[in-house]
């Protein structure tokens, strides 16, 4: 057990020294490549080589430019810069115009330009700090002394490069592999140009012809301390008369930041920098960007879903609460409503009570001088009854034949029972009217008709 346990240890430990060696070997490659990339440029002076830097990351206009100069070969120094001042290029790209050859190497090593100008938008502190490792080893070879057109400062781990005279620049041209001494990059040798015609050899730098500029030119400047560079666009658009001190140019100056409208739509080799800069610009349609759009495409669609939701919602609830309100509203005017007609209702009931009362008695009154008269009659009396058409035409016609006698037949005469008519309910607001007295026939008539009926039905 203890030796598996040993072993796995083991296999733990190398996997991990692997993945250590490899992360080393990364960083070292792409320290190596800056140091390859930066070797043909990083003992420029200072101002042009700020303006190579930016001018790399507008890789179209720098082939403009270019060919204009090819199209204007007596241009050179300030007279080419104030001949494109009407162009639209960036103004590093316009100050570059001053120097015809630099800007022709810049074109047509065009992918060395476009990498420069990638890394350096990658990674600007990073770059920088590779220029000042350059040149401490240029230094310490012995290749930056006795400079014949430039001055060389060394400012504690800094080391600026500037014009003797900074209404004239020389842009030299020297051999990477003599003036760093031993490239510790045996993998990455530097980038070697050959010497353009008209050089001449002055300790392993070549010099060609100086170009004049005017204080405009130095508009920018790398700010070492802070591993970045600084522009200073007064000094472009409304040029001083005296050429600017350094610790004047770093207080007015603010941060470069890249123009993406300058980039002219040429799409960024890291897909990192499209993220940032490119905004649709030929877009470099990949796997991870395809994955990335459908997950954003996805989200916002969730998020407005949810929103719709949200306030279809709070439009509902805003409905339920305005129909409770009403309801609330409706159900307090209608019970007031109500309150208000059982009041009215129960007054106009209490108004009319002293009327039905006296009414009341005075139908009473009536009623009690009308009983002793029908106690007068001794023997009980048929109720009068309505008589219907039959029983009129029967009596017509018994009224127009001849009267016929018979004798009647004496039998008890029947005991009629007297019912008792049902008394009326008073309704309110009607005046009792006066009962009729309705004459009835003799005892005797009526016996006559019971016996002509019988006649009749003998006959």
């Amino acid at each position: 057990m203890l030796s598996n346990s040993v072993s796995v240890k083991a296999l733990l430990l190398s996997v991990l020294l692997m993945f250590s060696i490899s992360a080393k070997a990364s960083d070292a490659l792409s320290q190596a490549e800056m140091d390859q990339m930066l070797a043909p440029v990083a003992l420029y002076p200072d101002t042009v080589l700020t303006h190579v830097l930016i001018a790399a990351t507008y890789p179209l206009e720098v082939v403009q430019a270019a060919r204009w100069s090819e199209l204007n070969p007596d241009l050179d120094g300030d007279a080419a810069v104030q001949a494109v001042a009407s162009e639209d290029w960036e103004p590093s790209v316009k100050a570059l115009v001053a120097f015809p050859d630099l800007l022709q190497r810049l074109s047509n090593d065009l992918n060395w330009t476009q990498q420069l100008g990638e890394m350096f938008l990658t990674d600007e502190a990073a770059v920088l700090a590779s220029i000042q490792q350059l040149r401490e080893r240029a230094y310490q070879q012995g290749s930056l002394d006795k400079m014949k057109h430039l001055t060389v400062q060394r400012e504690r781990e800094v080391i600026v490069i500037e014009p003797r005279r900074p209404e004239v620049i020389y842009v030299p041209y020297y051999d990477t592999r003599v003036v760093y001494g031993n490239w510790r990059w045996s993998a990455y040798p530097p980038i070697y140009w050959h010497a353009p015609r008209g050089f001449h050899v002055s300790n392993h730098f070549y010099w060609g012809p100086s170009f004049t500029v005017r204080p405009s030119f130095y508009f920018s400047i790398f700010d070492w301390h802070h591993r970045h560079i600084v522009v200073n666009h007064h000094y472009y658009h409304t040029p001083p008369r005296y050429y600017p001190r350094r610790n004047k140019h770093y207080t007015d100056a603010r941060r470069w930041q890249h123009d993406s409208y300058h980039r002219r739509g040429v799409h960024y080799r890291h897909e990192v920098l499209n993220r940032q800069h490119n905004f649709g610009y030929a877009r470099q349609v990949t796997k991870e960007y395809r994955a990335e759009t459908g997950k954003q495409r996805e989200q916002q669609h969730r998020e407005q879903y949810n929103n719709n939701q949200q306030s279809r919602e709070r439009t509902i609830m805003q409905r339920r609460t305005a129909e409770q309100v009403n309801l609330r509203q409706n159900s307090a005017a209608t019970a007031s409503r109500q309150l208000n007609s059982q009041q009215r209702a129960e007054r106009i009931e209490q108004n009319e009570r002293p009327q039905l009362n006296h009414r009341e008695q005075q139908a009473s009154r009536q009623q009690a001088e009308r009983q002793p008269a029908r106690t007068t009659v001794s023997r009980p009396m048929h109720t009068a009854t309505p008589m219907t058409a039959e029983r009129q035409q029967v009596v017509r016609q018994q009224q127009t034949r001849p009267e016929q006698r018979i004798t009647p037949v004496q039998r008890p005469e029947p005991q009629v029972q007297r019912q008792v008519q049902p008394q009326r309910q008073v309704q309110p607001q009607r005046q009792v009217q006066p009962q009729r007295q309705i004459e009835r026939p003799a005892p005797s008539a009526s016996r006559e008709v019971r016996g002509n009926r019988e006649a009749q039905r003998i006959e």
